[in-house]
């Protein structure tokens, strides 16, 4: 499956999924057009093969330019009340471009936010970001997939260590904020199988976290949990650069 992380964080998330008509589904459009047209062109995407929206929830930093594309295609949670765009319910199962897409619940303090299971080739990708935790029935249904596109947000440690104000930690660190490395690393190290060869670690926080901090905390988990990682790629998204999952690249 062809992906391309555009931007992901706090100031923003977007990630293009193409098919093998180069049509485009996009998850999220936290970052303006002009930084998606911008992105895409860096790494040969046409922005106008742009064909459908898919949103994981309303928080600005994942739906910024929303506005500027046609709400008929534009899928989003019955929960947003957004009556003019096309709405799903958790466990629909939609047909979005060729794409399979089961609708999952997350944990998160915004209506409906939703993450997702997609199916295309022979394929699954688990996309879920924004949760501040994964439910055991979730897992089971994302068990053993080709591709993880997850949230590995903070550190808990470096998170109390920041200016940030309490009441703000408080709502990173409860059951409806955003996934720290702990438990993002635990959740994988219970669904990783042997059709697993793909992670891509989502919206990591610049401030309470680090690419290192990311890895080490995730590859010293997958030893405790006696989970072979050796023939897995592993890649961590940027907020200001494209990451895509074609040779691990990088475009800044």
């Amino acid at each position: 499956m062809k992906y391309y992380v555009l931007a992901s964080g706090s100031r923003g998330n977007c990630t293009a999924i193409v098919n093998d008509n180069n049509e485009i589904l996009l998850i999220d459009c936290g970052i303006s057009i002009l930084d998606i047209k911008k992105r895409m062109n860096q790494v040969g995407l046409d922005f106008e093969n742009i064909k459908k929206v898919l949103i994981t929830h309303m928080h600005v930093d994942h739906v910024k330019s929303l506005r500027a594309f046609d709400m008929k295609d534009v899928y989003i949670n019955v929960d947003t009340q957004m009556e003019e765009a096309n709405l799903f319910d958790y466990y629909d199962v939609l047909d979005i471009l060729g794409f399979k897409i089961l609708t999952l619940p997350a944990s998160h303090d915004s209506a409906g936010t939703t993450g997702f299971l997609i199916e295309y080739n022979n394929e699954k990708m688990a996309y879920i970001t924004d949760t501040g935790y994964i439910h055991e029935n979730i897992q089971k249904l994302i068990n053993n997939c080709d591709i993880y596109c997850i949230e590995s947000n903070h550190d808990p440690r470096l998170l109390m260590l920041t200016k940030r104000p309490m009441y703000l930690k408080n709502r990173i660190l409860s059951a409806n904020g955003h996934l720290s490395n702990q438990d993002c690393s635990y959740v994988l190290g219970n669904v990783l199988g042997p059709s697993s060869k793909e992670i891509m670690f989502l919206h990591r926080s610049q401030e309470a976290n680090s690419e290192e901090m990311v890895l080490q905390t995730f590859k010293s988990t997958m030893e405790k949990m006696s989970v072979d990682i050796s023939n897995i790629n592993i890649m961590i998204a940027k907020q200001d650069a494209v990451v895509c999952n074609e040779d691990n690249k990088i475009v800044n």
